[in-house]
């Protein structure tokens, strides 16, 4: 189970997450929505600690962590909660110099302390569920932007998380390998794994969400099931988003 009660984050006076509360069940996925600067990424970023929560609550498992004026997380805290979460990026950050199944076998190897042997086996095991076997000796410069984004995700998978977190894992490419992408995530979802992802593909959304919440302003205005948020938004603010989306189709 994945748990934040009363999350707030501030960069110097800019207040960016106010009081954010939400819960999420294994096997559940998850979709944040909202305007740019609306705290979306930096929510993400809280539950893997990329960023530290100023006050709150998270829970991400078995690991429980409460933030308050003063409290700086141990180290083997911080470490013992990232192995629970794998993180997408939007760029996709591999190592230039080691190929699809060098990059998948790094965590394997220094995170998990697998012997290399081990570690090989894993990731083209990963390589090959994101569809992506035939090119495990490849080095980035020889992939597309869907296919590096694929090996991410293969990467963020070699830990075994608790939780799948995916930040605007599609913006970055272009629109016709956007489309390979989301198949991944799909099969993922329909696996069973617990994903948090911040997207604006509002038909992925709309497919593949168990629950939406929509933010703005560092709150969350809007939550529901995807017909719900969608179909018969409550507040105001939320509507006004979502005629934007419709209209710029």
């Amino acid at each position: 189970m994945i748990e934040v009660q009363n999350l707030h984050k501030s960069f110097g006076a800019q207040k960016v997450l106010r009081g954010i509360d939400l819960r999420l069940d294994k096997g559940k996925v998850l979709v944040i929505i909202g305007p740019s600067g609306s705290g979306k990424t930096t929510l993400l970023r809280c539950f893997n600690l990329l960023e530290q929560p100023d006050i709150g609550t998270l829970r991400v498992g078995e690991i429980v962590l409460d933030f308050k004026e003063g409290f700086k997380p141990k180290q083997e805290q911080i470490l013992k909660l990232r192995k629970q979460s794998g993180m997408v990026f939007q760029a996709y950050h591999l190592f230039p110099h080691m190929t699809a199944a060098g990059n998948v076998m790094e965590g394997l190897i220094t995170v998990q302390k697998k012997n290399k042997a081990e570690a090989r086996r894993v990731s083209l095991e990963l390589l090959e569920r994101v569809g992506l076997g035939n090119k495990a000796d490849s080095y980035p410069h020889m992939l597309s932007g869907g296919q590096q984004q694929r090996v991410g995700i293969a990467r963020a998978m070699a830990v075994n998380p608790e939780v799948l977190l995916f930040d605007e894992p599609t913006s970055a490419l272009d629109p016709e390998l956007v489309g390979e992408v989301l198949r991944v995530m799909k099969s993922l979802a329909s696996s069973g794994m617990t994903m948090i992802v911040v997207t604006h593909e509002m038909k992925f959304a709309a497919e593949v969400a168990d629950r939406i919440i929509l933010m703005d302003s560092g709150r969350i205005i809007e939550e529901g099931s995807p017909q719900e948020v969608f179909q018969n938004p409550k507040s105001p603010r939320a509507a006004q988003f979502l005629n934007i989306l419709t209209e710029n189709k």
